[in-house]
């Protein structure tokens, strides 16, 4: 676990990041909010005790965690999420297509077919969950001593939000983008340039110092410069580096 900033953690990373847990967890933080606790994604599912551990060395527990954030359904960012509302209770919060998505559970996510594939392991297993608060774009609700404002980034995924929180000047982007300005292209039906390039305008209006991508380095005083690397990419025509 690191301390990123005074109220951010990261708690959790996998094979496209720092591998501090497991090889199929995306980068997971955990933001203080007073006396409550907030997860941003909860990684794939397969070791979740391994954020618990790393929670609690820093003397956080499991009983303090309010709301688990799910910037969109993959499994790499949504596959703890049932886990970890079953031994804590904790508030399961996201947009009205992901609370659709994870709560279907392996069909409406494709996860047999990953697996074929080779995408997740054959002894992969998806739990599904039913989230406790849908957001819609633009909604503002308040956890702790702060506030958490959604919205609607669709490109990577159709149902994709990202969450910025104004005390902090954070913005936690999931696969919206990555370091160095690089994008996540996808060989899916709900994949789509056109929103990604839009989304990403979207969030350069925001003042953001912090930068926390799903993946790869964490971006500390980034003051908007990777949003602009892309959005200068695109509108010039081009299409920013994949990660994958």
């Amino acid at each position: 676990m690191a301390q990123l900033t005074e109220r951010v953690y990261l708690v959790g990373s996998g094979l496209l990041g720092n591998r501090m847990s497991d090889d199929y967890d995306c980068n997971i933080y955990y933001v203080k909010a007073g006396d409550k606790g907030i997860l941003i994604d909860c990684g794939g599912g397969r070791n979740t005790q391994i954020l618990l551990d790393h929670l609690a060395q820093h003397g956080f527990s499991g009983e303090k965690l309010e709301w688990l954030v799910l910037t969109h359904a993959h499994a790499d960012h949504s596959g703890g999420a049932a886990i970890l509302q079953q031994q804590f209770g904790a508030k399961v919060v996201c947009s009205s297509l992901t609370a659709e998505l994870v709560s279907g559970g392996e069909d409406t996510l494709g996860i047999g077919k990953a697996r074929e594939l080779g995408i997740y392991p054959a002894d992969y297993h998806y739990e599904p969950c039913v989230p406790t608060i849908v957001v819609e774009n633009g909604e503002k609700l308040c956890c702790g001593d702060l506030e958490l404002h959604f919205i609607a980034t669709p490109g990577h995924s159709c149902d994709h939000i990202s969450i910025y929180i104004p005390q902090l000047a954070a913005l936690f982007c999931g696969d919206v983008l990555f370091s160095n300005g690089r994008i996540a292209v996808q060989q899916a039906e709900d994949f789509s340039l056109e929103e990604l390039a839009c989304s990403i305008r979207r969030l350069k209006l925001l003042p953001a110092k912090d930068l926390f991508p799903g993946h790869w380095q964490t971006l500390c005083g980034d003051d908007g410069k990777t949003l602009a690397a892309a959005e200068r990419k695109f509108a010039a025509g081009e299409i920013p580096e994949s990660i994958v």
